[in-house]
């Protein structure tokens, strides 16, 4: 457990303090950025920050950017969800039921609406996801929103995972509930 802090601690005396980056501003209130991002306490998003909180503090809505072969994994996704240690709203909309549209302005347009509700974007990597225009654009969307973003190796796949994600220093899950759940709360810890 960490030392308790005022909520009128300024953010970035907490970053100093715990030497992390919360992608906010330092001059921030503590009790603000808890409210905003879904914590209860310092320790928890710290311990979330450091990829080490494997509970949910409150349920989180995420967007789940895939290449559409991975669709049958990814409804393995979305079962695991009803999981009772997984709080987690799925955005389903973007990714069940494709956009009628062929003009990528117009995709993109509603996309990024999409992506501007969730406070998490999960990439679903299987093996084909890395080489999808989509897939990049998705969260380079969401990373513009300043969303969580995160990755989620996608069972038995062996592909690497999209480069953007490395460029973007974000962490990747591998296919178990405390992983995906701790990469989850990081994300929405630490989103730029």
């Amino acid at each position: 457990m960490y030392r308790q802090k005022r909520d009128d601690t300024f953010v970035g005396s907490v970053e100093d303090t715990y030497g992390i980056d919360f992608h906010a501003r330092r001059d921030m209130r503590l009790g603000n950025l808890l409210a905003e991002r879904g914590f209860e306490s310092v320790t928890q998003l710290v311990n979330a920050a450091r990829g080490r909180l494997t509970y949910h503090p409150a349920p989180r809505k995420v967007f789940l950017s895939f290449h559409h072969e991975d669709l049958a994994q990814v409804n393995g996704f979305r079962l695991m969800t009803k999981n009772k240690h997984l709080q987690l709203s799925v955005s389903d909309d973007a990714s069940r039921f494709p956009i009628d549209s062929d003009h990528s302005t117009y995709v993109k347009k509603v996309l990024r609406r999409k992506i501007r509700n969730p406070e998490v974007v999960i990439c679903m990597i299987g093996n084909g996801t890395a080489w999808r225009e989509w897939v990049d654009w998705e969260i380079l969307a969401g990373h513009e929103e300043r969303r969580g973003i995160c990755g989620v190796r996608l069972k038995q796949a062996r592909s690497r995972a999209p480069d953007l994600l490395h460029e973007l220093g974000v962490g990747v899950a591998s296919w178990d509930v405390p992983s995906i759940t701790a990469m989850i709360e990081k994300a929405a810890a630490i989103r730029s």
